[in-house]
């Protein structure tokens, strides 16, 4: 017997010694030296541990809140990782009601002269910031971290917002080693619960029933002169239903090409608020309809109302229109003006800062207070014009009707049934050309009576490049030649994006690109700063080895720095969607003279092949006229969205497009 429970305290020793301990403060050397995450070798950073609690407290003074309790701790494998000891709490305020941000602190460790070393997070490193009306931000970077700390730090979240849980987070861009979630909802509370349909992983989630009470006292008093106080003690005692998820070894969430945001396919759990219902009392409903979530941001002041004020701007848009009579014509100036008047400061928003009238006199304004004001200036003009709402890239895709299922809010126009969509934000965005964080599926159009339709976002129509490449053989078969590009629709404004205030200088850098051995000269731009024209891009260049000689043969190949060389889909197999940001034709055409004292040994094959029947085709046509040769090739992208499914095809689809621009050009001696 004696050996038996020596036994059984030997095997809890081994246990006790092997066992992580995951208590704060409790961070091993074993942990501290390890120099690789063993499940991903590639991972720059992994969470070995991360905790997160949410509970309902009650108070007699505030009623119930929202207490929040995280804990994290994560190892940094090496210098790739540092961003990970730079974190963000954000925390909401609304009027009077604000949540706060409690008991914060870290820690750093390191091995030095091989002990285990910590460094705690300063006060005087945690800093506050306004991101906007609605939201403020606690940042702080962990001190001392280099390759192969280990840090960890934890906080409290305590919110007024007892209805609104926001999203759980079951996944990061790095490995999570061990996950500890818990959210225990009272009895008065009834959620749905919604794991990321886009996520390629499985969670799962458990519940238990369990017990909270409470002992509220109040103090009474009575008498006159001679006042006696009786204290009072009552017990408030109510059911809740505790959700958990223990998990261990979850991947890191990998980007791949061609994506539309990396966080929209993270794994994350989302809290819908369906009834409460209290003793004694009704039932109070939060579960909308689409309809209904319109109809309520429609009724808000800072929504609706900011639609019907035209005074503060009537005398200004006045003189705008002047002349204009035509639907497009009064579009584009109404746009312009807006922009050239209000400056967007960055903040999301589909409620207005501080209104549209102080953002008018003031110059600046969230998205909000621009595009809300955009949208009564196009009424005011006579047009049909309407708020659309939006859940930007960045906030994902609403998964159930909520609120905080959108984030933004652009002007639309209704005419030759057609909806036309504008957003004054953006110095280049055009009708029908939005930023790029607002092309996220489908936005939802309210009307003033608080009725609503869905919007399609992304498919507003096809843009065009095109590119022309004239070569000319010189002496020892250096080339000299010129390069024009073309572009219109999103792809012109993409062009302004990247090379807005860009000098001349990095400009020929960037031309110079992956080019080979070039020389590029008298670069110009036209309508590069005028958005509503094609804007063109022109350069002569040197080129010395574009082409390779073997004795007698010549090889050249016949797109040259314009060949599509690679095949962007280079992996086996895919997980997520593939995402083209939009419709797109790219036309190249070279015109090329034969050199003296060569001729023509063998052309590549002209071909044409379809990608799922007409969702995207591609043309290669090369035909030679006496001494000359011209090139052609046609990329046509109808379709924007793939599913993993039709990866296999569009890979194929790239190869054959590189394996034509490999072919080359046989030229012989004469």
């Amino acid at each position: 017997m004696k050996k038996f429970y020596l036994g059984c305290l030997l095997i809890l020793f081994v246990f006790n010694v092997n066992a992580q301990n995951y208590k704060y403060g409790k961070v091993s050397k074993k942990e501290v030296a390890a120099t690789s995450y063993e499940k991903d070798s590639s991972a720059n950073a992994a969470v070995l541990y991360r905790e997160q609690h949410i509970y309902y407290d009650y108070s007699k003074a505030e009623g119930f809140q929202v207490i929040e309790e995280v804990f994290e701790r994560v190892k940094i494998y090496n210098k790739e990782g540092f961003d990970w000891a730079t974190r963000n709490i954000d925390y909401y305020v609304s009027g009077n009601n604000k949540e706060s941000i409690s008991s914060l602190k870290g820690e750093t460790y390191n091995i030095e002269n091989g002990k285990l070393t910590s460094v705690k997070l300063d006060k005087d490193a945690i800093f506050e910031e306004e991101v906007n009306k609605y939201r403020e931000r606690i940042k702080f970077t962990m001190p001392a971290v280099k390759a192969g700390s280990v840090i960890e730090f934890k906080y409290i979240r305590t919110s007024p917002f007892i209805t609104s849980i926001d999203d759980i987070p079951l996944q990061y861009t790095i490995p999570i080693k061990n996950l500890d979630f818990q959210i225990a909802i009272p009895e008065y509370y009834t959620f749905n619960t919604h794991f990321n349909p886009r996520s390629t992983l499985r969670y799962d989630l458990t519940s238990h029933t369990g017990r909270s009470s409470y002992n509220i006292s109040s103090v009474s008093r009575s008498g006159g002169y001679v006042q006696k106080s009786n204290a009072t003690v009552q017990k408030l005692e109510f059911s809740k239903t505790i959700y958990e998820i223990n998990q261990e070894e979850i991947p890191a969430l990998k980007s791949e090409p061609y994506i539309d945001y990396l966080r929209n396919y993270a794994g994350f759990l989302k809290m819908e608020l369906v009834f409460i219902k209290y003793p004694n009392s009704n039932i109070e409903n939060y579960a909308l309809t689409w309809e209904n979530v319109a109809e309520k941001i429609q009724s808000h002041p800072e929504f609706g109302d900011q639609l019907e004020k035209s005074r503060y701007f009537e005398d200004d848009l006045d003189a705008v229109l002047v002349g204009k009579s035509g639907v497009e014509d009064k579009i584009s100036a109404i746009l312009e003006f807006v922009k050239s008047k209000v400056k967007w400061n960055d903040y999301l928003g589909y409620y207005t800062d501080e209104g549209v009238k102080e953002a008018y006199k003031e110059g600046s304004g969230n998205s909000a207070d621009i595009n809300l004001m955009l949208t009564a200036m196009l009424k005011y003009a006579g047009l049909d014009a309407n708020p659309v709402l939006i859940s930007t890239k960045s906030n994902g895709i609403p998964v159930f009707p909520t609120r905080n299922g959108f984030n933004y809010v652009v002007a639309s126009v209704k005419y030759n049934n057609k909806t036309t969509l504008i957003d004054a934000t953006d110095k280049n965005a055009l009708p029908n050309i939005l930023p790029e964080h607002a092309q996220n599926w489908l936005g939802r159009l309210v009307r003033t009576d608080g009725s609503s339709e869905l919007i399609e976002l992304m498919n507003l129509g096809v843009s065009e490049t095109k590119k022309i490449l004239k070569i000319k053989f010189e002496d020892a078969l250096s080339i000299n030649g010129s390069f024009t590009q073309i572009a219109s629709g999103y792809s012109a404004k993409e062009f302004r994006d990247e090379h807005e205030n860009m000098s001349e200088e990095n400009l020929i850098k960037e031309l110079e690109e992956g080019k080979g051995n070039i020389e590029i000269l008298d670069v110009k731009l036209k309508n590069d700063d005028s958005n509503y024209a094609e804007v063109t891009e022109i350069f002569n260049f040197k080129l010395k080895n574009g082409v390779e000689k073997i004795s007698d043969n010549v090889y050249i190949k016949p797109m040259f720095f314009m060949a599509q060389s690679t095949n962007p889909f280079k992996a086996d197999e895919r997980k997520l969607p593939i995402f083209f940001k939009y419709p797109s034709t790219e036309s190249k055409t070279v015109y090329m003279q034969i050199p003296d004292n060569y001729k023509v040994e063998s052309l590549p094959e002209s071909k044409m092949f379809d990608l799922n029947e007409g969702q995207g085709s591609y043309k290669f046509i090369i035909l030679q006229s006496g001494n000359f040769i011209k090139v052609t090739s046609e990329l046509k992208m109808n379709n924007i969205v793939y599913t993993p499914d039709d990866y296999q095809n569009l890979k194929r689809f790239y190869d054959g497009m590189v394996a034509l621009n490999s072919e080359a050009i046989v030229l012989t001696k004469i």
